[in-house]
């Protein structure tokens, strides 16, 4: 036998022994192991359904209102807010402080609605007035009606984002379903993009970002947040005191 002969059979031993020694250690798969069961898809639409249903249960809530940099929301003809911040008590009473612009000036003001009655700071003077109950945002920020039945009006929602303490569910939404807000003012057939955050145990609404212009008014690009936290905490609403 040659050298070249003796090393290629060495060679091949090794091989066939190291094929044997893989086969030997190789796991058995075990007859009484119980297969992992399938993961369940998640129903968006009834996940929103029920986050709708879960929103419109609280009984007290934190809200704030921002806007990318770009417009802001009217709340009256004249009146248009960047930023909001402020408190809902089910069933019928808001308090908010807001920034904005009036005409061509900025302003700062507060705003507190108790049933049908609303008042608002004077953006000029500071003084609290008595205002028109449509004044009011508590149409979209009441909890019986507004985020609530708002989750329901999603087209096409799909799941974009799951963690163990979210989901995020992205869609359309037609900007009918904000007319609580902003009334008659509305690009009547227009739909913005939504992104949802929904607390994954509570399934109360977290966050949702409105992207696109719901008025004709509104600049293209103009997107909103509107975060909510606080839920069910111990608040109260007193009407102000009027000098």
């Amino acid at each position: 036998m040659t050298v070249s002969s003796t090393i290629a059979t060495l060679l091949g031993s090794v091989f066939i022994a190291a094929i044997l020694v893989g086969c030997a250690h190789s796991p058995q798969p075990d007859p009484t192991a119980v297969p992992a069961p399938t993961p369940t898809p998640i129903d968006v639409a009834g996940l929103l359904a029920r986050s709708g249903d879960a929103t419109g249960a609280l009984e007290t809530f934190r809200f704030q209102l921002e806007h990318n940099g770009v417009g802001g929301t009217p709340l009256t003809e004249s009146l248009t807010v960047t930023e909001a911040d402020g408190t809902v008590v089910s069933p019928d009473a808001v308090s908010v402080e807001f920034a904005g612009t009036l005409g061509s000036f900025a302003v700062r003001s507060s705003l507190i609605t108790l049933g049908d009655d609303s008042y608002m700071t004077n953006p000029l003077t500071g003084a609290w007035e008595q205002v028109a109950r449509e004044v009011s945002p508590l149409g979209f920020f009441d909890p019986q009606r507004g985020i609530g039945s708002m989750m329901t009006e999603v087209r096409s929602p799909v799941l974009a984002e799951k963690s163990g303490e979210s989901y995020v569910i992205e869609g359309t939404l037609p900007v009918e379903a904000l007319e609580p807000l902003l009334g008659g003012s509305l690009m009547e057939g227009n739909t913005v993009d939504v992104r949802l955050t929904i607390d994954s145990d509570s399934l109360f609404l977290q966050r949702a970002v409105l992207d696109g212009r719901l008025t004709a008014t509104e600049p293209d690009g103009v997107a909103r947040t509107i975060t909510l936290s606080e839920f069910n905490e111990q608040v109260t609403i007193e009407p102000p005191k009027q000098e």
